[in-house]
This record gives C-alpha cells, structure tokens and sequence, in this order.
C-alpha cells in the first residue's frame, strides 16, 4: 500500500462529502417529490444514487490499498429550501465544493509521486463502463450549472418565477432521463 497520511486523510474527508452529497440530494428528491414534480425528483434521484456510487467508489478503491477508512456520518441537517433557485444554488455550489475537494486528492497525490491514486482518479471508471471519478465530476458541474441556467431563463423582469417554466424543465428533465 502507497498513500501518504495527507492522502489518506483526504480520501476519508471524501467519502464522508460523497455520503453528505447523496443525502442531500435525496432531502432535494423529496423536495421535488412534494411538489409533484417528478422530472425534478427523477433528477435528483439519479444524483444521489451517484454521489452513492462515489462513497462507494472511494471505499473500494481505500480496500483494495488495504487502506484504513472511517465513515464519519455528518450531522444531520435539516434542508427547509424556499424555492427552486435555493435549492439549485445549494445544488451547484456542492458540486463546486466536490470538485475542489476532488482536485486536492489529486495534487496531494501529484505531491506524494503517488502514481497509483493519480491513475484511479483519472482512470478507474466509478461504475461499470462509465467515466472515472475525475470525469463524472467535471461532467456533474457542468449540469448543475446547466440546469441552474436553464431553470434562470422562466425569471420575469419582476424577479417572479413562470410556473409554466418549472413545468417547462420538468418534462425537459423527464426527456432527458428516458434517454
């Protein structure tokens, strides 16, 4: 097994950030789900089930290095969003955090010569034919940004929120799953 301290230690930061990401966006799943919105709740449902699939990754990965690993659950937070915009601003600024947090296993490694953790970050494919975790970051910022632009077109001049227009995207989101 080669991993540093320092690399070790960011790798078990993450896996508590992944299974923090997964149950908040189940908490936005449930959201949309409440608001009989299913394309929204699909969305987030699919979400989750990555940011899973992440912890799940980082675990794995930490088990084949014969690697200590501890699942530190974070404190439970109770998520009261007052609105979509909320609840995609939350969305996109935690993909930010994980790329940033990603990024810094990444130069930590570069910093280590651990050449084993560079090559699974950018190499392994998280699920089975899929992208590596470095990969399906990059690609997950870029839909939360997507989607937060998309949904910013139904604002009006008075700052009001088009209903039609979360209807609009729900049913693109409904589209873009059944793809």
């Amino acid at each position: 097994m080669y991993l540093t301290k320092a690399t070790l230690n960011l790798l078990n930061e993450q896996i508590s950030h992944e299974f923090n990401n997964h149950t908040i966006y189940r908490n936005i799943q449930a959201y949309f789900s409440n608001l009989d919105l299913d394309g929204w709740a699909s969305f987030f449902g699919v979400q989750a089930q990555g940011e899973y699939d992440h912890y799940t990754h980082v675990i794995s990965y930490l088990d084949d290095k014969d690697a200590p690993y501890e699942i530190n659950v974070l404190p439970y937070t109770n998520y009261q969003f007052k609105d979509i915009k909320e609840v995609l601003e939350k969305y996109y600024a935690t993909e930010l955090i994980t790329t940033k947090m990603i990024y810094a296993i990444a130069e930590q490694a570069r910093v280590d010569n651990d050449q084993g953790t560079i090559g699974w970050l950018y190499t392994m494919p998280v699920s089975e034919g899929g992208l590596s975790l470095i990969q399906e970051q990059i690609e997950e910022e870029d839909s939360a940004l997507s989607l937060q632009s998309e949904f910013m077109q139904g604002f009006g001049k008075s700052d009001q929120l088009n209903q039609q227009w979360i209807r609009i995207v729900n049913e693109n989101l409904i589209h873009r799953l059944s793809k």
